[in-house]
């Protein structure tokens, strides 16, 4: 049984201008290039579909029909081999580096703290100032 990869790419739905070319002849090269463009990179095309999707959010929520063209590659015993093979010169790459990590010999500073003296007491800051309010009698109203 063949695996396959598949990727889809919104349709061209705006086509810019190919050398004086009529609206279908732009649009026929604009595919013509997608086309050409994804086959070199290995993929085939499988078909155009309609999707729909919702857009916004509620209340104002609506559907829109989405255009995209599908492409396919197969996913063969190469493509596995190929990604096994970056994979394990990843892991080389990280074990070497641990290896020269293990193997240079590291110079660590130790700096001395500052420790206050147990026999003078720590100063205790003052959060808010203090009011002296004299207690005095106050004139009141009723008197």
């Amino acid at each position: 049984m063949q695996n396959y990869e598949f990727t889809a790419i919104p349709a061209p739905a705006r086509v810019g201008r190919f050398g004086g070319l009529t609206s279908d002849e732009a649009f026929s090269a604009a595919l013509t290039e997608i086309m050409n463009e994804m086959g070199a990179g290995g993929w085939d095309f499988v078909g155009a579909e309609i999707m729909s999707s919702r857009v916004g959010r509620w209340p104002f929520a609506r559907t829109r029909a989405r255009e995209v063209l599908v492409f396919r590659r197969s996913r063969g015993p190469e493509r596995d081999l190929m990604r096994q093979m970056q994979q394990m010169m990843l892991q080389l790459q990280h074990h070497q580096s641990l290896a020269r990590l293990e193997s240079e010999p590291v110079e660590v500073t130790v700096r001395p703290r500052r420790v206050p003296k147990s026999d003078t007491p720590r100063p205790v800051r003052k959060l808010r100032p203090r009011l002296d309010i004299p207690t005095a009698a106050h004139a009141t109203a009723a008197e």
